[in-house]
């Protein structure tokens, strides 16, 4: 029987696979998942569980491109009972505004001049989008540096404060039509009910030599995390289960399912320049950061394989049936 909150995921929606092994299952309304969503909710706003009755916690593994997903996830009207309520938006600001320390800052810094500099040459300001843009400083900071910033966001309160601050507010039914040399999709993929499909509309609205950029949480481990089960681990902590927490972060990716679904979308890594690595990557702020930013993005050019990936259109013809449609 369908429940009244939840929607099923019958594949898998990175490469619509139906082959999968379940890692993890219980009721959403039984140790260890009620503490662990108690824990992360009444401290943003409030935690209601007579929307979750009868619900199941269900984490699978795609038996063909190896995604971690949640079967059950979220439907429209408990999605903005969570955004809107469960996460009170004025403490939400708050802890966002909290979180954007120095470095914080400088890594949107960062990401802004790659794209100035890639496109550097244009008269006009240059047009970025942040999908997904959250309370909207990745779209201030782009537009600190004189660009045309747009953004999609679901939110009704983070659309608000976005307009109230000059961003332009598209939805993403209506990125059609529009073309940007840089767009930014900063832990957003890991929400969605159907990434691969997102991946195609932004794919789609990537203009000439157009870079996007995606990060996601690391899905390495995931495994050894699980089997430890510490559900109450604090974010940051090696035993942290918040990359899979239940209703919020539904897909978990590892950087070879991430590139492979990017690929269906007509997408491949980018082939950036050393110069533009450094632009993306080069922190002075302290002696010893200066020397691990130094060395970053020789690491990320050649050896390393992270789920903090920029992306291009593949070219004309190659794309096949795996294609923006």
């Amino acid at each position: 029987m369908a429940h009244r909150y939840l929607v099923e995921r019958s594949r898998c929606p990175a490469c619509a696979a139906e082959a999968r092994e379940t890692l993890f299952s219980c009721g959403l309304l039984e140790a260890p998942i009620r503490e662990h969503l108690e824990a992360l909710y009444a401290p943003q706003g409030c935690f209601e569980p007579e929307y979750l009755e009868d619900g199941r916690y269900e984490l699978v593994e795609c038996g063909a491109c190896g995604l971690y997903y949640q079967v059950h996830v979220a439907g429209g009207e408990l999605l903005g009972r969570i955004y809107e309520r469960w996460i009170d938006p004025v403490k939400a600001f708050g802890l966002r505004q909290r979180s954007l320390t120095l470095d914080a800052r400088m890594i949107q810094a960062r990401e802004v001049v790659l794209a100035v500099q890639r496109h550097g040459g244009t008269e006009a300001p240059l047009r970025v989008l942040d999908y997904g843009m959250g309370w909207g400083s990745w779209c201030q900071m782009a537009m600190a540096f004189g660009c045309e910033a747009y953004g999609v966001e679901s939110s009704p309160s983070r659309v608000a404060h976005a307009r109230a601050h000059g961003i332009t507010v598209v939805t993403a039914e209506k990125l059609g039509g529009l073309r940007f040399p840089f767009v930014n999709c900063d832990q957003v993929l890991e929400h969605l009910t159907e990434p691969l499909e997102a991946l195609r509309v932004l794919a789609g609205c990537l203009g000439p030599g157009g870079l996007l950029k995606v990060s996601v949480p690391d899905g390495e481990d995931l495994c050894g995390r699980l089997a430890r089960g510490r559900w109450l681990a604090a974010e940051g902590s090696p035993d942290s289960l918040l990359a899979v927490t239940p209703l919020q972060h539904v897909n978990c990716f590892r950087h070879e399912n991430l590139v492979g679904m990017a690929a269906r979308a007509g997408l491949r890594p980018a082939k950036l320049t050393l110069g533009e690595l450094y632009a993306s990557s080069v922190d002075g702020a302290t002696p010893g950061r200066l020397v691990d930013s130094l060395t970053r993005p020789l690491g990320r050019r050649f050896l390393t394989r992270d789920t903090y990936v920029f992306f291009e259109r593949r070219r004309a013809g190659r794309e096949g049936s795996g294609g923006p449609r």
